[in-house]
């Protein structure tokens, strides 16, 4: 009995200290997303700088305590982490084809090559993401059946690799 009491205790106070600390945005009938945010203990700051350059935004918080990420159910869309995007999250259906082709090598070391399956007849765009989808990459090629990509610049890790010709489009992870 006491056992029982001590654990529905600690359940509790779990609850108390994790439910709050959830971010998240919910599906609302076709109106819009409905923000559901609340903090517990962090803090943190941001500022937004203008240069000749572009603009930048630079974040940091403090009480991070375990990896941030985006979670999908039943409508509802749940991200964890004090990091949060400044745009609301947009869900859109592709358009494009399926680009047919081989890249290789997977892992690569410093270049990778892409063998179309099909003629290629107009330019090429190619953009490589990193982990966190940051642009690292992006280059657009003259039609050719065999493409060579220089990523010697590009330090070890897992990245995505999109290809775009007009309506078509290849994603691979590298």
């Amino acid at each position: 009995m006491k056992g029982k009491l001590i654990k529905n205790i600690g359940l509790l106070l779990l609850a108390i200290w994790v439910i709050p600390t959830l971010h998240g945005q919910s599906a609302t009938k076709n109106k819009g997303y409905k923000i559901i945010r609340s903090n517990v203990g962090v803090g943190g700051s941001s500022k937004t700088f203008q240069t000749t350059k572009g603009t930048y935004t630079v974040s940091q918080s403090i009480g991070q305590s375990s990896v941030i990420g985006t979670s999908v159910n039943n409508g509802y869309y749940l991200r964890q982490g004090f990091q949060q995007p400044h745009k609301p999250i947009t869900v859109t259906k592709s358009t494009y084809s399926s680009l047919k082709a081989i890249v290789y090598p997977n892992p690569f070391d410093y270049n990778i090559q892409i063998s179309f399956s099909e003629s290629v007849s107009k330019d090429i765009k190619i953009e490589v993401y990193d982990v966190l989808g940051k642009l690292v990459y992006v280059k657009k090629f003259s039609p050719s059946k065999k493409l060579r990509i220089d990523l010697t610049k590009l330090s070890t890790g897992a990245y995505t690799l999109k290809a775009f010709q007009t309506e078509s489009c290849l994603i691979q992870n590298l």
